[in-house]
């Protein structure tokens, strides 16, 4: 590419202190509040919608680099004097950076899902979260009355429609424009109201594939969606030790599943879920590999560790390949995400990029993990689901980030056995980046990687664009908006 790339000190440097500034009187978040300052900022309320205008774009913006950065995370955690500490219980907020014509603006409003509208109209934040039991919460009418649609997004271009998700509920129509919620989908009768996960994966040929869990029950619930959105099957798959499941992987065949031994001992509805989880350290990491064609079922068994996120899979010389992020102590790290007052653990937190190998003829299965530590949120090419892949990005953690702050400071592309690794410096956390091809039809590698990060001093968000051919080289283009978006999970990029 020939777009030259910034001076990363003195932009960055350049950034901060004008944002500090703009804050009024110098005001700059300390690292125990780097957290808290995102969903309590100092300047801009969350409740109204963000709209930022035209932004001023450092760099060259790549001209092929036209479509809209959708992303979604938790926000609103108040209301009525009524607080939500940890991360996964804030409403969903969600977030449109559109680049259109060499510009670039964001959008970003709160999801008016039905537990927004009530809590709402009573004043207050009523229902009980994930992590967080509230006295004389309203009855239930099912999952989607605590339905805060916060984790990810689901696009199907086909149809033109997006999809805000959580995973204990419905995916959650949004207009794509107005970012306004339209109301929840049902696939089918049968699954009105039933889990929908927060992380689908969509095959080349735009097939999604999805599932739900219902922790206690030992069953998933298997989705397969034509590209237009038609609920073509629907499944109930005996799963054990389902208690959990973040994520899932497909290939040309078949379904993977990770079921890590994280059990749950509660009553689904009755309070806050965490509480009730326990680890079982001596059970196996269960793996299922699920036929497409009739839901056939091979199981595996290896050591325990958890799992939030898959990368991909695919077969390979008769075997299966996964790539996945392990998370050995899950569970604490969980718990220790409570954005009011957050206890940093480098122990439990830390993270290896993991492969395994399934033989589905001698039943045998391996696992190894690969030397790469403190890493998270793995993406891939959105057309190789399934299919062999040598480009992936993380999130990394170095080793200078302040131990009082959580997360992770810098963007890290690995292609095949090639490392780069962009550091953007003291005082940020960055969030998910993705990458997109200069075309659908693009080798791996080639096109941009683009992600978001919050620099907590001065309370301000960050979008920056990588060549993925060469993140080490710091971005070739970045905008800075206004005002700070909250910390969030994960985005989708929608071409133009």
């Amino acid at each position: 590419m020939t777009a030259p790339t910034l001076n990363r000190r003195a932009a960055l440097t350049a950034l901060a202190a004008a944002a500090a500034s703009a804050a009024g009187l110098g005001y700059a978040a300390a690292p125990g509040d780097a957290w808290r300052s995102s969903y309590t900022p100092h300047n801009g309320p969350l409740k109204a919608p963000l709209n930022s205008g035209p932004l001023r774009i450092e760099g060259r913006w790549p001209a092929a680099l036209q479509g809209t950065l959708y992303r979604v995370g938790p926000a609103r955690r108040e209301l009525g004097g009524v607080t939500m500490n940890h991360w996964f219980d804030g409403d969903g907020m969600l977030q449109a950076f559109r680049f259109d014509g060499g510009k670039v603006s964001h959008r970003g409003a709160l999801l008016a899902t039905p537990k927004l509208k009530a809590e709402e109209a009573a004043g207050r934040l009523l229902y009980s979260g994930f992590a967080q039991t509230l006295p004389n919460s309203p009855p239930l009418n099912g999952p989607d009355t605590l339905n805060p649609a916060n984790i990810n997004l689901l696009s199907l271009p086909a149809s033109r429609e997006l999809f805000a998700l959580w995973e204990a509920g419905s995916a959650l129509a949004v207009d794509p424009q107005s970012l306004e919620a339209k109301g929840f989908k049902v696939w089918s009768p049968d699954t009105q109201g039933a889990p929908f996960s927060a992380h689908p994966r969509v095959a080349p040929d735009g097939t999604v594939w999805s599932f739900g869990y219902m922790p206690g029950t030992g069953r998933l619930l298997v989705y397969e969606i034509s590209p237009t959105g038609q609920l073509r099957r629907q499944h109930v798959q005996a799963a054990p030790q389902a208690d959990m499941v973040h994520d899932f992987a497909i290939t040309e065949r078949h379904l993977v599943f990770l079921l890590m031994p994280l059990k749950y001992a509660g009553t689904p509805g009755a309070g806050d879920p965490l509480s009730h989880y326990h680890w079982e350290g001596n059970s196996p990491l269960v793996v299922l590999l699920v036929d497409k064609a009739d839901f056939k079922v091979q199981r595996f068994e290896l050591p325990a560790t958890g799992v939030f996120h898959l990368a991909n899979a695919w077969e390979q010389g008769g075997t299966v390949q996964v790539r996945f992020v392990a998370q050995p102590d899950i569970l604490s790290a969980m718990k220790q995400m409570n954005v009011n007052e957050p206890r940093p653990d480098k122990g439990s937190r830390q993270t290896q990029w993991t492969q395994i190998t399934l033989n589905p003829a001698t039943g045998r299965a391996q696992m190894q993990t690969t030397g790469l530590n403190n890493v998270e949120f793995p993406r891939i090419h959105p057309l190789r689901n399934g299919l062999p892949t040598q480009f992936t990005t993380l999130l990394a953690r170095s080793s200078s980030m302040d131990a009082r702050v959580d997360g992770f400071d810098s963007v890290l592309a690995l292609h095949g056995e090639r490392q780069q690794q962009h550091h953007y410096g003291d005082g940020w956390i960055a969030e998910e980046h993705v990458y997109v091809p200069s075309h659908l039809t693009a080798t791996e590698g080639k096109g941009w990687v683009v992600g978001t990060a919050y620099h907590w001093p001065s309370e301000r968000t960050t979008l920056s664009v990588f060549d993925a051919a060469a993140i080490d080289a710091g971005p070739i283009a970045q905008v800075t908006l206004p005002y700070g978006l909250p910390l969030g999970l994960h985005g989708q990029f929608v071409a133009a």
